[in-house]
């Protein structure tokens, strides 16, 4: 179950709401463009799994600023099909970081590109920054203009990682 799914939404906006404790992802950006996301509190047990705090796939003109997550998964996790995204003032942790991809999993899958975290503070999370994609990928999918600035991390085991071998429970 996800908590709140936007779907093919234009020009919208989501504030000062707290998602707690969702099975799934707790926010869902599916094919929407101009979302501005501010003042939200996200939190699910650090061991829970799948519990995605923003996930974003197909979309474009994102913003997410002034925000607290803390899940048992991503934190943000930006998928295929993805542009003009722009992460700033987040806190993050526990979690798994702020995550571009997984990418190459399915056959043509649209690029990633205009990435932007900007002051963002991520504590106690397993990762910090992170770009995953399939080792075994059907269809090539490249990620460009990324930049990452202001990025504080306390505590975090792996603070940047660039995964061309992803595969998670050895499904590859």
């Amino acid at each position: 179950m996800q908590t709140l799914v936007l779907n093919t939404v234009n020009n919208g906006v989501v504030s000062g709401i707290t998602l707690l404790n969702a099975k799934f992802f707790h926010m869902n950006i599916y094919r929407c463009k101009d979302i501005k996301i501010s003042g939200v509190t996200i939190s699910a047990p650090g061991d829970s799994p799948n519990t995605d705090g923003i996930h974003m796939g197909d979309s474009s003109k994102i913003t997410i600023a002034a925000t607290t997550i803390g899940t048992g998964d991503d934190c943000i996790s930006i998928g295929p099909g993805t542009d003009g995204v722009n992460i700033t003032g987040v806190t993050c942790g526990p979690g798994h970081g702020i995550s571009i991809g997984s990418l190459g999993r399915y056959k043509d899958e649209r690029d990633v590109r205009d990435v932007s975290v900007t002051r963002c503070v991520l504590r106690k999370t397993t990762n910090g920054l992170r770009i995953k994609s399939y080792e075994d990928s059907v269809s090539p999918v490249t990620v460009s203009k990324v930049s990452y600035d202001g990025v504080v991390m306390d505590h975090v085991d792996n603070p940047i990682i660039i995964d061309q071998k992803y595969c998670p429970n050895s499904i590859c």
